[in-house]
């Protein structure tokens, strides 16, 4: 039974029996109602038009939809052809929609028969024709019977209604289901870790001060090699007594200036050939030396200074610098500025970023998967973003005695910064088997209630709720091993407003123009 006849046996229950049918209004259209559904490689032909007769006008509401962006054709001339053979051939056409996607045409047959239906679609963006195969046309005095009251209406509750302009306004899109042959594969849960020699130990190279005035970097912080992490103020070694430093520089500073003199003495007395040159160079080399030990005692008092104040200036002479040796980030830090440490303590610790390790845990159950690998992807945890891997890096034959999981290991180029030290992912390895399934894309599969379905499209505006299982999975791609034969169409976007409507109580109202 059909949704117009269901609809008029409604009517008449609610009305409490059949009124009688005044004279002067024509009798009742007891005509089936067709539905025909279509698609082509560019478009989608939904179309509902009442049986043919003779002298008699069927309304057909054409449905057009374009396949490559699922939205209704507003514009454009469509066709209904009726092919008699022998070169007859009668046509019915409108040049425009009565509203985006849908086109009124009137037909009207002039012979008996069955002729072959055909709706040709031009359109300044989409040039199409369905062949929609043998039509009855019905002769002047064909009669109808009524419509039965039949187990019709048990099968449209088992159908999920959605109509066309509801399927245009929304994120919308379907896909025929084909079949791959896919590597077998395995999803467990996985680590990323520093790559063999990526990580580095950042200590202190003397015992001293770290520099207040000198920011380390926080944890997570990216640096690059070279980078200035700190600054090292040694401790002082020699005596605390500030006076004898003091001592030290005044008699440097009267040593100076006495070789100076000297100097000065030897220039006037070589002038006049009273020396000799090599008296002159003896007190250059004196005054040189005691410009050397002014400079030592300055810098004793400088280090001294620099060891017992709490905010030293940054630009001590005796400060060691500690840099950076490779690019990554900070992942612990063990000191804080103004701290004492001593000689090979721990400051920082750094791991590179670029490249990392991704360890997969292998259950012991499904140890021989690791004999078999044949590559792997990671899968991070929004399930859309996934990434390769450059190649195994070892297998362990060692069981871990607290998780009974062995490891494999796969470099993983994280040059997108899409995996972070210490992030839990999944890895999905493949192995050397492969299947054969039905494939659809993972956005057309919705969880429901913990199960996993699919909505499939048998008509223009109907849907099917289709429970499936599924297997391999590459990319975006999953295998479903049951409930789902290829060449039957899902739809991959907007399964879960779908399901949301095929959960509301109240049928949507239909709104075509017929």
């Amino acid at each position: 039974m059909t949704r117009l006849h269901a609809v008029v046996l409604l009517v008449l229950a609610t009305c409490g029996g059949v009124p009688p049918e005044p004279a002067d209004e024509a009798p009742l259209d007891l005509r089936e109602s067709v539905e025909v559904t279509r698609w082509s490689a560019r478009s989608e032909l939904f179309m509902e038009y009442p049986e043919l007769q003779v002298g008699t006008g069927s309304r057909f509401a054409v449905h057009l939809t374009d396949l490559v962006s699922f939205r209704p054709l507003e514009s454009g001339r469509v066709a209904i052809e009726l092919d008699h053979g022998g070169g007859t051939v009668e046509r019915f056409a409108v040049d425009a929609p009565n509203q985006p996607g849908i086109f009124g045409i009137t037909v009207r047959p002039e012979r008996a028969g069955s002729p072959s239906l055909a709706v040709r679609v031009q359109s300044p963006g989409l040039q199409d024709l369905h062949q929609l195969g043998l039509v009855r046309v019905h002769g002047k005095s064909a009669s109808f019977d009524p419509p039965g009251s039949g187990t019709d209406l048990a099968d449209a509750t088992a159908t999920i209604a959605f109509l066309k302009e509801q399927q245009w306004t929304m994120e919308f899109a379907t896909q025929l289901v084909e079949g791959s042959v896919m590597q077998q594969s395995l999803r467990v849960p996985a680590m990323a870790e520093p790559r063999s020699g990526g990580r580095l130990v950042v200590t202190a190279p003397v015992a001293g001060r770290l520099l207040a005035s000198v920011r380390m970097p926080g944890l997570g912080a990216a640096v690059q090699r070279g980078e200035l992490l700190g600054e090292i103020v040694p401790h002082w070694a020699g005596s605390p007594d500030r006076t004898a430093l003091q001592l030290a520089i005044d008699e440097a500073k009267v040593a100076l200036e006495a070789a100076t003199r000297q100097r000065q003495r030897a220039e006037r007395l070589l002038a006049v050939g009273a020396v000799p040159e090599r008296r002159l160079e003896d007190a250059k080399a004196g005054e040189a030396v005691a410009h050397a030990r002014l400079n030592a005692a300055d810098q004793r008092m400088a280090h001294f200074e620099a060891s017992r104040r709490d905010d030293p200036h940054k630009e001590s002479l005796s400060s060691f610098s500690v840099r950076a040796h490779l690019e990554g980030v900070v992942t612990a830090v063990h000191a804080t500025e103004g701290a004492h440490v001593e000689e090979g303590d721990v400051l920082l610790e750094l791991a590179a970023t670029e490249m990392v390790h991704v360890s997969a845990a292998v259950p012991e159950a499904r140890a021989a998967v690791l004999r078999n690998l044949k590559g792997a992807e990671i899968e991070l945890a929004d399930g859309t973003t996934v990434l390769p891997v450059r190649g195994l890096v070892s297998t362990g034959m060692v069981v871990d005695p607290q998780t009974r999981t062995l490891k494999a290991t796969y470099l993983v180029d994280n040059s997108g910064r899409n995996i972070a030290i210490g992030q839990s992912v999944v890895v999905r390895l493949f192995t050397s088997h492969t299947a054969e399934a039905p494939t659809v894309p993972e956005s057309a599969l919705v969880d429901d209630g913990g199960r996993t379905v699919v909505y499939v499209q048998t008509g223009g505006e109907s849907f099917e709720r289709r429970q499936v299982e599924i297997g391999n999975r590459t990319g975006q791609n999953v295998q479903v091993t049951t409930g789902l034969r290829v060449g039957e169409r899902v739809v991959t976007k907007g399964a879960y407003l779908l399901r949301l409507s095929s959960m509301s109580p109240q049928a949507p109202a239909h709104g075509h123009v017929h």
